[in-house]
């Protein structure tokens, strides 16, 4: 089995909007000599132009109050959420949003609705690349070889559930600010994103009620998420379960400032 005919039999199929989370460590383990080329060819030849491609292309260029920052460009600032994700923004048939901290590279009709001119106030809310996949049909989350610590849409469920911090930064200890810089000025945003490691609650409450749809091949697990499955289950777990969101006491510095201000005596 190649690694397109993975794809199909994950399910995935001509029209779905997919955002991809990816491990390029893992896909090799599978799929020995793959190149990154032939892991996007495989992708656009099954979605399709009437179908969408989503890489996060992070880069967390926000201003700090104290110390040097990096400042986004366009063209330069490299991804920092994975390999993949660097090759596939570098693309030519690709648009990079002009968000400074949380930017996407897309592919196919994604491109008729968000232009890269796309830097919302809500990096991952209200305005962005995700709150679009929400709205449309045939939208999924594709996980190549990770698990939900690497879930941006799980920022976008905090957001939406209104969970206690969803609106505070909990990176002052590194001086972080919630402004985000680039080549072309600063923009405030309303929230910054915070911890995502505990989203593996929300994976194994999904798993328990066999949600999450799996494909194995030796190291490479991986998985084709409904966007609606993860809004309509997500909501009410984010907003019932918070608590369990943040990871233990004393081992995160970010979920211990969450801790302390909305849920400590």
């Amino acid at each position: 089995m190649n690694f397109y005919d993975y794809l199909v039999k994950l399910g995935l199929q001509e029209g779905y909007n997919v955002i991809i989370h990816s491990s390029f460590k893992k896909i090799l383990s599978a799929f020995p000599g793959i190149t990154s080329n032939e892991v996007f060819t495989s992708l656009k030849k099954i979605v399709g132009l009437s179908g969408s491609i989503i890489f996060p292309a992070f880069t967390y260029c926000y201003k700090k109050s104290s110390g040097e920052y990096e400042i986004f460009n366009y063209a330069d600032s490299k991804s920092k959420v994975g390999f993949l994700s660097e090759e596939f923004r570098k693309e030519k048939d690709t648009v990079r949003t002009l968000s400074p901290t949380h930017s996407f590279a897309l592919w196919g009709k994604v491109t008729s609705f968000i232009s890269e001119f796309n830097f919302p106030e809500s990096p991952l809310g209200k305005g962005s690349v995700l709150e679009w996949l929400t709205k449309q049909e045939n939208s999924y989350v594709l996980m190549l070889g990770t698990d939900f610590s690497s879930l941006s849409y799980g920022h976008y469920l905090e957001i939406e559930s209104k969970v206690p911090w969803y609106d505070f930064s909990p990176w002052d200890y590194l001086n972080v600010l919630p402004i985000g810089v680039s080549v072309d000025g600063i923009q405030k945003l309303k929230e910054i994103p915070g911890c995502s490691k505990n989203f593996i609650k929300f994976e194994k409450f999904l798993d328990d009620k066999k949600l999450i749809p799996k494909l194995s091949k030796d190291l490479l697990q991986s998985s084709l998420i409904k966007i609606t499955v993860l809004y309509d289950n997500g909501i009410k777990f984010f907003k019932e379960n918070f608590e369990s969101l943040l990871c233990s006491e004393n081992t995160c510095p970010a979920c211990d400032q969450r801790r302390k201000k909305f849920i400590s005596c």
